[in-house]
């Protein structure tokens, strides 16, 4: 049998393991049940793939994001390994077939939403699965302490009681004390091993800034520094207006959120992997699975939510080990609009009851049977129907989409999945006898290869009607001819969002909402936003340190290199040396407005150092502002 090293380097090419995946790999193959902390680009995922190729029969991997279960699947299809996921949106006829398919040895891996876990199907087919190993992604889901509480996630425990001898390995990016407790307590993991990498990143300087107006501050540290970056925003509107912001200034610029269609948001992401974009304008949507070793700038427009989120989208600078900036900007209006978002997050109860009536009425769902149909999300028109709001709704959408009475998804999709079940004689059999399905048949072996055959392949079905010439209602209608004989698996493309009722309709309470649940978490989500609050207010403690004691972590050594450590707040103008470098950059920039490194050219009073720290002393205190194009003038 080859050695873990020896797997990871015939799939991944990878010549080492970083530390701790080693020993969390040698853990998981002794079958000792396992948690592993690692911080973002700490390689989790290695971590069960690896055993999981070393082990026989399947490894089961629970994952509670569609588009990152897509994304190591199709990773893991890439490298010739055999993969599937299952999830709510699927029809029951593929969901059973890829079931079927696990038990009969077909996949090394099966990710699996948490939703699906108390499914009768599912539960039917575990027995029969063969499974050597359970593998929980984003852990901290399972915790109610934890910042992002899935309660399907409290499903998985019934896997151990029907497999009482699986190992298990759990795995999380960012996990306070209370939230490692609660993963091991709700999971039932028995002794197990503990892996923690330290939540210290040495290579990132955290800054703090305050600022009224952020746009022209990015444009201005963009054009003063090398190296790609991400910057982090709210809403979808703020990512496309930003990107061109940033375009007008001549720096190259993408935009990625969840609205857009899944191939033009891929689009964008390859440009930026490719150095064609030097910026990703993003919501949190974006950096999953995301691994650019050279990203220099992680810059937040908006303040996240809490200290976890913060942290992992900073960690995605500086993977390969060199210095990165991670810079946040602070100001009331924007604080405020978080504590209104964050206070939404959780809305009355009466109101989720009532925007789910509202969706009953709407979709006219009955209150008996399960519906099957899947219908289109179109929020405009929902919100003029339900004469509500959107954030209300979609806010009630995902309370309603956890509690399991729905399932609804944001993506829109425009990929659809096909694989080839039937060997070719019989494909060949059913042309001849239907010879006006000929075309359709030659063409998708033609472009997708032998590994149709092998794998679920994705492609775009708008670009098959244009080479076949032939009208998307009737191209949709022969691969489901095609499907219905179980010659192919054929999954349409979802095109914009979906909704799918998963009860039949009946009068919510209180108690089936587990609303209790609810305004606890609501509590929680309050703590962490006051967490984040005094850390981006603080202005005397190593930023570094703060995040590490966040996270559980006895850390004594400020890192010497954040905007607390290098002395920025301590900044004293009054002083004679500086108040003359004061003077002589308000009297540059009252003749003109100049760009950064040319006003420092200007100044001959001091040394660079001391200009330089006076200016960023001046921009943040607001007596000089920063322009358009870039350009620095005196208030």
């Amino acid at each position: 049998m080859p050695s873990p090293l020896e797997v990871l380097q015939q799939y991944w090419g990878y010549s080492g393991f970083r530390a701790p995946q080693d020993r969390i790999i040698e853990s998981v193959r002794a079958g000792r049940d396992t948690l592993a902390l690692l911080p973002t680009g700490g390689g989790k995922s290695i971590c069960f793939q690896v055993p999981g190729l070393m082990m026989p029969g399947l490894t089961l991997v629970i994952s509670p994001l569609i588009a990152l279960m897509k994304d190591q699947v199709e990773r893991l299809n890439r490298l010739g390994i055999a993969a599937t996921y299952i999830h709510s949106g699927l029809s029951k006829a593929e969901v059973d077939r890829k079931l079927e398919a696990a038990t009969q040895g077909t996949y090394r891996f099966l990710y699996v939403a948490p939703e699906r876990i108390d499914s009768e199907v599912f539960a039917l087919r575990l027995p029969r699965m063969q499974v050597s190993l359970l593998a929980v992604d984003e852990a901290h889901c399972i915790s109610q302490w934890g910042y992002d509480f899935r309660p399907a996630y409290l499903q998985i425990g019934q896997i151990r009681e029907q497999l009482p001898d699986l190992p298990i390995i759990a795995l999380t990016a960012s996990a306070t004390p209370a939230v490692k407790e609660d993963i091991i307590d709700k999971l039932g993991l028995r002794q197990p091993a503990v892996f923690t990498k330290s939540f210290r990143r040495d290579n990132l300087r955290y800054f703090i800034l305050a600022d009224e107006n952020p746009a022209g501050r990015i444009v201005e540290i963009a054009r003063r520094t090398r190296g790609s970056g991400i910057v982090y925003v709210r809403t979808r509107r703020l990512t496309e207006r930003l990107a061109r912001v940033l375009n007008e200034a001549g720096i190259p610029a993408g935009a990625y959120h969840g609205g857009m269609p899944t191939s033009e948001r891929e689009l964008a992401q390859q440009r930026w992997l490719d150095n064609e974009f030097r910026f990703m304008v993003a919501t949190n949507a974006f950096g999953m699975g995301i691994d650019k070793p050279d990203v220099r700038l992680v810059l937040h427009y908006n303040l996240p939510a809490d200290l976890e989120s913060y942290y992992q989208e900073a960690g995605r600078g500086g993977r390969d080990g060199k210095t990165a900036l991670a810079v946040a900007f602070k100001n009331a209006a924007d604080l405020q609009a978080l504590e209104t978002w964050s206070r939404q997050k959780y809305p009355p109860w009466t109101q989720v009851r009532d925007h789910y009536e509202g969706l009953c009425r709407y979709y006219r769902v009955s209150t008996t049977g399960i519906p099957g149909e899947t219908h289109p999300l179109r929020m405009v028109e929902l919100t003029k129907a339900l004469e509500t709001k959107a954030l209300p709704l979609y806010n009630s959408l995902r309370i309603l989409h956890q509690e399991g009475l729905i399932f609804f998804s944001e993506e829109q999709d425009d990929y659809a999945r096909v694989q080839v079940l039937a060997p070719p004689q019989s494909i060949w059999q059913y042309q001849q006898a239907h010879p006006f399905l000929a075309p359709l048949v030659e063409y998708l072996l033609r472009t997708l290869g032998g590994r149709v055959y092998q794998e679920e392949v994705r492609f775009q079905p708008a670009r098959w009607t244009r080479s076949l010439g032939m009208e998307m209602p009737e191209l949709q209608r022969q691969l489901q001819r095609l499907a219905d004989q179980d010659l192919i698996s054929y999954q349409p493309s979802l095109g914009e969002p979906v909704l799918r009722f998963l009860q039949p309709r009946h009068t919510l309470t209180r108690r089936e909402l587990n609303w209790e649940k609810y305004e606890f978490l609501r509590a929680q989500q309050a703590k962490r936003l006051q967490a984040l609050r005094d850390y981006v207010n603080q202005e005397t403690v190593c930023r570094s340190l703060i995040l590490q004691q966040y996270f559980g972590e006895s850390a004594h050594e400020p890192c010497g290199r954040c905007d607390v450590c290098i002395g920025r707040y301590k900044t004293r103008v009054s002083d004679d040396e500086y108040g003359d470098i004061q003077a002589a950059i308000l009297a540059a920039l009252a003749k003109e407005s100049l760009a950064y490194r040319e006003l420092l050219t200007k100044v001959s009073v001091g040394s660079p150092a001391q200009r330089e720290k006076v200016l960023r002393y001046l921009i943040d205190k607001q007596v000089v502002k920063v322009g358009a194009g870039g350009r620095l003038q005196a208030s």
